[in-house]
Order: structure tokens, then C-alpha cells, then sequence
């Protein structure tokens, strides 16, 4: 088995959870970055006493220094599992180890919340910080078979984190996107980042010439056509004016999605965090 990937991560803004942990936050309390001075009754501790600023008070104030707070921050990915995702499932599975694992060597918790058909169980894993019941959880969902119906993404509202989170919205988004109407003003406080997987076999790899059959992967229906080099272009411009659209929905909501083709990489999603804070 190869080892999972892991990639460092950050919000967009400082966390302001109580528990200390690897992140900025906004919260003061024993830290390394110093953020101001405050007067020693408001911060009862001796030892932070900055003697400089204390002399240059005209009053004669005690000041001591107070430092920020590192928090932790709270990680969900949240996963289309309708039946256009079982061809995706090897990508799935590694975002989703990929994800928890980095979020484990932060000191993070870890959720993952999947949305299938509306009748069947929605798949959760709530807080994970261990790495056995990720396992358990992964075999369970690699051995799960998704049923054809778009994503119900109503079954998610009552688990959505209530404080601001890192959350990763994974899907192929062969959809209509207004399906994601239910969700989106609830993901509006949270740092989201859309994940598009797609293969590249559905419209790069095409002949010029030949009769191709195709399978529709929600119902299964199967559809043969001549294949010709006018039917292929169009097949790739209907592509690239999806992930176009993709990218324009997402922005209008604050986020850049990442297209995530055939197999997993952690560089690409590392290389997405350090785009941000460059």
C-alpha cells in the first residue's frame, strides 16, 4: 500500500476556537506572536510584564504583553456519493485519507459527511482524530455501492459544522447546481473548497472516427454514436464551457474550485493553499 499524502493547510482567516492548536487565532493566551499591550489588572500575569512600556506610562501603569493564541480548527469533507461517483471512488478514498491524515498531523478533527440518494443513509463520520476509525470507516465506504440519484444535500444541514471550518466539497458536479441551493448559505462562514473530479477518458482520449458507446453513469442507460471529429470537438468545448461555469459559480460564492483529473495528488492541493497566501 503506498503511504497516504498529507499537505499543510490554513483558513482564509484566524480561527477563534477556545482549544489551543497549530492555527493563528484570534483568541489571546499563551502564545509566540505578540499582539498588544494590555493593563496587568486586565491580564493578571506577572511574568508578561513589559518593563519599557510600563516606565513610559504617564500614569504609572503596570503593562504586560499579550500574545495570540494558536487554535485548532475543525475539517470536513463533505462528498457527493451518487452513482456518478463509483467511477471515482479510488480518488475519493484518497482524498479522503489525504485529508484526515493532514488534518491528524495538524492536531485537527476530522468530519466527512456523504451525501447519497435521499432514502439511503447518509454515510458520517463525525470528529475522527484516530486513525483506526478512519480505517474502519474507509473500508466501509470503498465497499458501499452508490445508487443512481443525484445528491441529496439536504441529509447534511442538521451535521454542518456551526462554527467556521475548512470544508472540502468534493463531486464531479454532473448536475444541476442549483441542488446545492439547501447548502450554500450555510457554507458561506466557512473556508470551502470545491473539488471537481473528473476523468479524462470521457472526452480527451476520443477517437476522430468510430463508433464509441456511451454509458450514462446515474442511470446506466447506454447510448452508441458515430464518432466523428466535429461530435468530438464539441464533446471537449461542452467540457471546458462546464468547467468554466463551474469556475464562475463558485467564485460568485467566494471560492476557487480545484479539478482534480484521474488520480490524486496532494501537490496539487498544496500547491492551491500556497496560491492563496501568496
Amino acid at each position: 500500500m503506498n503511504p497516504t499524502q498529507i499537505f499543510q493547510y490554513r483558513l482564509n482567516t484566524p480561527s477563534n476556537r477556545v482549544y489551543p492548536g497549530a492555527h493563528v487565532g484570534r483568541r489571546v493566551s499563551s502564545g509566540h506572536l505578540f499582539k498588544q499591550h494590555e493593563p496587568l489588572l486586565a491580564h493578571p500575569d506577572p511574568r508578561r510584564i513589559d518593563l519599557r512600556a510600563s516606565v513610559l506610562d504617564v500614569f504609572g501603569q503596570y503593562w504586560v504583553r499579550v500574545y495570540q493564541q494558536h487554535s485548532l480548527i475543525d475539517v470536513l469533507l463533505l462528498a457527493d456519493l451518487s452513482a456518478s461517483m463509483n467511477q471515482n471512488k479510488t480518488l475519493l478514498l484518497a482524498c479522503l485519507d489525504a485529508i484526515a491524515e493532514s488534518a491528524f498531523s495538524y492536531g485537527d478533527r476530522f468530519s466527512f459527511i456523504g451525501c447519497g440518494s435521499e432514502s439511503k443513509h447518509c454515510y458520517q463520520l463525525s470528529h475522527c482524530q484516530q486513525q483506526g476509525a478512519l480505517r474502519s470507516f474507509s473500508q466501509q465506504l470503498q465497499a458501499a455501492r452508490f445508487t443512481p440519484q443525484n445528491p441529496h444535500w439536504q441529509s447534511a444541514l442538521p451535521h454542518l459544522p456551526k462554527r467556521p471550518s475548512l470544508v472540502f466539497l468534493l463531486s464531479d458536479f454532473h448536475f444541476d447546481l442549483a441542488s446545492l441551493a439547501p447548502i450554500l448559505p450555510q457554507l458561506r462562514q466557512h473556508d470551502v473548497i470545491p473539488l471537481v473530479v473528473w476523468q479524462t477518458a470521457d472526452y480527451e482520449n476520443l477517437p476522430e472516427w468510430g463508433l464509441v458507446s456511451f454509458q450514462d453513469s446515474e442511470s446506466r442507460a447506454t447510448r452508441t454514436v458515430f464518432m466523428r471529429p466535429a461530435l468530438r470537438r464539441t464533446i471537449v468545448q461542452n467540457f471546458q464551457l462546464r468547467r468554466r461555469h463551474l469556475q464562475s459559480f463558485f467564485r460568485g460564492y467566494g471560492c476557487e474550485p480545484l479539478f482534480l483529473q484521474d488520480d490524486f495528488n496532494a501537490a496539487q492541493l498544496q500547491a492551491y493553499f500556497l496560491q492563496r497566501v501568496a
